[in-house]
């Protein structure tokens, strides 16, 4: 791809490959075109996106990831596809490298094909491998199982023109094992799957119709939340719908504590808005335990659901209800085990933001990806916040770290009104020193920083622009900008 360099802020800091911008909450990354972020993992204290990205307007779309450093900054990035529109829609890494699951048009069958692609740390393909027949197929999730086997979900047309929730096993070279699907009324999707303690599999999805976060297929009046359990071979156990008369989908389950299912998704049938977003938690029968929902008088969508290290969960949606323009939000929310809310937060810019993905992080926060229309890169940048357990954004105002001993450097907030914080998280005991340059490059602040330490300081500067500089022994191991109002 051919990115070109960006003027970030007056103080011109430039960083190669790709651009990255930063929101009052959070950063932004791709090229001058369309980019859309689909799934998020963490691996080796590192994240790892998949999505799509465009290089021109006339271009396809292509497989696009990633790699992040603890600090939002780029570590590295892969962008690859063929001729026609690809998508990467899931992503997982472990020690035997990359996996990116999503469609391809290209090299398969005889039309779209559900694919899985492996890459090495370097982002080049060791193998890929493609599921489905002459009709279109799309993999929406998958999980490396017990055995070191890969097990995607999505939809599949094969045995209906429409599609079902397509099921398939894969060896660790990609090689099918069997496959199978479910459904019985227009399109039926599978969205998420997981293994649990027995080797069976719990499928979630929708019956009856529809497909991404931004539109509903009303062909179907009454889509149903979809649950299905099969056998280690993937044979249905039992199937089971829930929701009212309007449209209702899941979009991930997750293991309970104690046992059972939390299930996150959306509905129209209940609720306060057209749709909000709902949590619900089963037993391993399928058996509804509570169903809870969350949302304003507007609409929500759910994406998301983890469970965090301290026991709570973490909610990630797209929210309408909460703007002060009618435009959607980045919306997150921490509940208990029991989905009561413990706190719930926007974020966001003046257009529109839609939440994708979310990761828990070892600090009891977590870190969340979608996209936005408010990027200063391209048409829509993917966008990565990274949230403390409080709802504080962690990610401000960073560039790739100079100095491998430190791995944070939290400045907020971002804007600022006569105080901000800093917080260094590092393995040594260094001395470093802060200091604050205006717009026009004259020095404005001095002040120590004690690393481990969250520190306060109130200042009294004009709104404006500011660059501020972190050194430690003379040397520049952080910089970035800072606003005042």
């Amino acid at each position: 791809m051919n990115y070109s360099l960006q003027n970030i802020i007056l103080i011109a800091l430039f960083f190669l490959g790709t651009q990255i911008t930063f929101s009052q909450n959070g950063s932004t990354y791709g090229s001058s075109e369309n980019d859309v972020a689909c799934s998020i993992t963490r691996y080796k204290n590192n994240f790892y996106i998949v999505g799509t990205t465009r290089e021109t307007a006339k271009s396809a779309t292509n497989f696009y990831v990633l790699q992040l450093n603890e600090n939002g900054s780029v570590k590295n990035e892969f962008a690859f596809g063929e001729k026609h529109h690809d998508i990467g829609k899931h992503i997982l890494v472990n020690d035997n490298g990359i996996f990116v699951l999503g469609k391809m048009w290209d090299g398969g069958f005889s039309n779209n094909d559900m694919v899985l692609i492996k890459l090495d740390f370097e982002g080049k393909q060791k193998w890929r491998e493609y599921y489905g027949g002459s009709r279109s197929n799309l993999g929406h999730k998958f999980i490396i199982t017990k055995d070191d086997a890969f097990v995607m979900v999505g939809l599949g047309q094969q045995t209906d023109i429409f599609g079902n929730a397509y099921l398939v096993k894969a060896d660790q070279n990609g090689k099918i094992i069997w496959e199978n699907d479910f459904g019985e009324r227009y399109i039926d999707q599978g969205f998420d799957v997981i293994e649990n303690d027995s080797g069976e599999f719990l499928i979630v999805g929708t019956l009856g119709g529809f497909y991404n976060t931004t539109s509903v297929d009303f062909l179907n009046h009454d889509a149903d939340i979809y649950i299905i359990k099969t056998n280690a071979q993937g044979e249905k156990l039992w199937e089971k719908t829930f929701g009212g008369t309007a449209h209702d989908w899941a979009k991930e389950i997750i293991k309970a504590p104690g046992g059972g299912y939390y299930v996150c998704g959306s509905t129209q049938s209940e609720g306060e808005g057209s749709f909000d977003i709902f949590l619900m938690k089963i037993d391993e029968d399928g058996n509804e335990l509570w169903f809870k929902t969350y949302g304003g008088a507007d609409f929500e969508y759910g994406e998301s659901v983890r469970l965090s290290d301290d026991n709570n969960l973490y909610i990630l949606g797209t929210s309408a209800s909460f703007s002060d323009n009618y435009k959607p939000d980045h919306f997150l929310i921490k509940t208990d085990l029991d989905g009561e809310v413990i706190w719930e937060s926007i974020y966001g810019g003046e257009d529109s933001d839609y939440s994708r993905a979310l990761v828990c992080t070892p600090d009891s926060g977590c870190a969340f990806t979608g996209w936005t229309d408010s990027g200063e890169i391209g048409k829509k940048d993917i966008a990565f916040y990274k949230i403390s357990k409080n709802g504080n954004p962690r990610v401000m105002s960073k560039i790739q770290p100079l100095n491998d001993s430190i791995e944070q450097i939290s400045i907020f907030p971002n804007p600022a009104i006569n105080k901000f914080s800093i917080l260094i998280d590092t393995k040594v005991n260094n001395n470093f020193a802060l200091t604050l340059y205006n717009a026009q490059g004259v020095l404005v602040y001095t002040d120590s920083v004690e690393p481990n330490i969250l520190t306060e300081y109130q200042t009294n500067f004009r709104a404006g622009l500011y660059l501020y500089i972190i050194k430690s022994n003379n040397k520049t191991v952080y910089k970035g900008k800072l606003v005042f109002q």
